[in-house]
């Protein structure tokens, strides 16, 4: 089976890793997280057009063999993320290798990426050559497989171009000098759309070998319909097999959102930072107190710690309100009615408080904001269903002056 570089790559990028890389880069973790979708794929395609010639494939090589590319650091990514000089010496190789891979293009290809995740030029700049290093390490891992001849590398990355179609932000297979990379994510949300692809392509998969295995005229006639509903039904289960929210999530268009002073998040349309920068755009209602519900907002169970991808969630909103000195919020918890009650008020407390103190760690003044635990007070559905005390499981913000 071939080896897909990029889904090695990515399983490097842990939502614990892009929130070290936004703080680095100084951007939102999800325009971090969308910049990252954009070149993975970017430099495996860079380095499959290396590696198409005989020239290019030996230099790769020596290249691997002098750097000493082997996976060593694979085992503390994070730590390349983490500020300081690890950070710095990383960087410094990334550039290097950023240089002959994409030479004199380097600026105009992070000019496409920022564009396409709404990010500064620079932090372009700058995920690109943190990435390089782990992405050479990744190839140099698989040499033990493959092995450590110019001609192994040049199949392994030839494999790569069937792996990248639909994955680099437009306008970068013209780059590259690549015209087979259509660009397929420049509106999609980052990380959900491998998922789908992937969940469609093992549908479009068994629906070709099927195909290749309907029988000719002179077979039984009766064996094509079953042959076909199998089909369907297997190509429906490799569709199903993936998470709800993954699919809902590559359905869901992300927007760059432009704040006051010029900073921009990337959130999906209609999502809680959306609505929320959206209504304090809006000067034609400026009605309070105005209550929102967070959402893709999750704790840890039975606990105060959220997970690492709702810290996303907050570090949006902390731009937002960044960009809105004037807004003061409240910030309510609510449970369902499952468990002793006096508990769950408290921890709908505690989890209010947990985000408050992340906030005013990113910068939110304390005085700006309260939080207060109603536990299960104000229920919003029944809590005789699983959908209606997943409802009640929610914390609010309500903004009080804006």
């Amino acid at each position: 089976m071939a080896i897909d570089l990029i889904d090695l790559v990515k399983g490097y990028l842990t939502p614990d890793v892009i929130q070290k890389a936004a703080g680095t880069v100084g951007e939102s973790p999800s325009a971090t997280q969308k910049s990252l979708a954009g070149i993975v794929p970017t430099l495996v395609g860079a380095l499959a057009n290396t590696a198409s010639t005989s020239d290019g494939a030996l230099q790769l090589t020596r290249m691997l063999d002098a750097g000493r590319y082997d996976g060593s650091i694979l085992d503390n990514v994070g730590g390349l993320f983490g500020g300081g000089t690890t950070t710095q010496t990383a960087m410094n190789t990334g550039k290097g290798i950023l240089d002959r891979l994409l030479g004199g293009t380097m600026s105009s290809v992070s000019d496409v990426l920022a564009r396409f995740a709404g990010v500064r030029s620079e932090s372009a700049s700058s995920l690109l050559a943190l990435v390089a290093p782990i992405l050479l390490h990744v190839l140099g891992k698989q040499r033990a497989v493959i092995g450590t001849s110019p001609g192994a590398l040049t199949s392994l990355l030839g494999e790569q171009k069937s792996f990248l179609t639909g994955l680099l932000p437009a306008g970068l297979g013209s780059l590259l000098g690549w015209s087979g990379a259509a660009s397929g994510i420049s509106e999609a949300g980052a990380g959900a759309v491998g998922a789908a692809s992937s969940a469609a392509g093992a549908a479009s998969a068994v629906t070709r070998e099927v195909a290749q295995a309907v029988p000719t005229p002179s077979r039984p006639s009766w064996l094509v319909p079953i042959l076909i509903v199998g089909a369907l039904v297997v190509a429906a289960l490799a569709w199903l097999s993936w998470p709800t929210t993954t699919v809902r999530e590559a359905a869901r268009k992300s927007s760059d959102v432009r704040l006051p002073g010029g900073a921009t998040i990337t959130v999906p349309e209609g999502s809680f930072n959306f609505s929320v920068a959206s209504w304090l755009a809006n000067t034609s209602d400026t009605q309070v107190p105005k209550r929102f519900v967070f959402e893709d907002l999750n704790f840890e169970t039975g606990s105060t710690q959220l997970t690492p991808e709702s810290v996303g969630t907050v570090n949006s909103l902390v731009a937002v309100l960044t960009a809105y000195p004037a807004v003061n919020v409240a910030l309510d918890g609510h449970t369902d009615n499952t468990g002793d009650a006096a508990a769950n008020k408290k921890l709908s407390l505690d989890r209010a408080t947990a985000v408050k103190d992340l906030m005013v760690k990113g910068g939110i003044a304390e005085a700006r904001m309260t939080a207060s635990g109603y536990g299960q007070e104000n229920p919003v559905a029944p809590n005789d269903t699983d959908q209606g005390r997943a409802k009640n499981r929610r914390l609010e913000m309500v903004v009080v002056k804006r």
